[in-house]
């Protein structure tokens, strides 16, 4: 499903996009693929999920941008996720860095799973700023990049909203997809494997 809001905002005409490297379809999976994960990650232990969640969504606006010919650098990847309001500050990183390199690795696969019935509600969370991230990210660099602050910001927020709807129908794919996760994969994601 495609959300209407982002193909709706005002401006936007087929004559103005520019060409990307995906078909519309191929976008769509991608994005979709990239909240399953974050939605299945945020299944797992809480350390797990504020370690990768945010640098995975800065790769998938990296990838979207890289699609349309724009090479971007993380500072233009954290303007555009700190427009949209997704935290993310250079304490945040820090933090999630020091935290990746001590000790997170001597407990790999211990209780990776215990958590994951409890946590199952707030998955909606990072499935549903992926899936709005992604798409609003897509309209942006399909867009040439202009469009303006607040028209991002509202088309972020409709598409949040329709994350949220399609969360519950995604869920029992993003638990299925956690049981399949551990620390090693993720911070191989992280870094930039699989």
């Amino acid at each position: 499903p495609h959300p209407a809001a982002v193909d709706a905002l005002p401006g936007d005409t087929a004559a103005q996009r520019r060409p990307g490297t995906l078909g519309a379809q191929d976008m769509d999976r991608k994005i979709l693929n990239a909240a399953l994960l974050n939605g299945a990650i945020e299944l797992l232990p809480e350390n797990l999920s504020t370690l990768a969640i945010i640098p995975l969504q800065m790769r998938l606006v990296y990838q979207v941008g890289q699609s349309y010919g724009y090479e971007l650098d993380t500072g233009h990847v954290k303007d555009l996720l700190a427009t949209l309001g997704v935290g993310l500050t250079s304490q945040y990183l820090e933090e999630a860095g020091r935290k990746l390199l001590g000790g997170l690795l001597g407990r790999a696969g211990k209780g990776l799973l215990g958590g994951l019935g409890k946590q199952a509600v707030s998955s909606g969370m990072s499935f549903a700023s992926t899936y709005a991230l992604g798409h609003v990210a897509n309209q942006y660099y399909a867009g040439g990049r202009t469009l303006s602050t607040q028209m991002l910001r509202d088309a972020y927020q409709h598409v949040m909203s329709d994350g949220r709807q399609l969360q519950t129908r995604y869920l029992p794919q993003m638990q299925e997809m956690a049981r399949g996760l551990n620390t090693t994969k993720i911070l191989s994601m992280v870094r930039g494997g699989a």
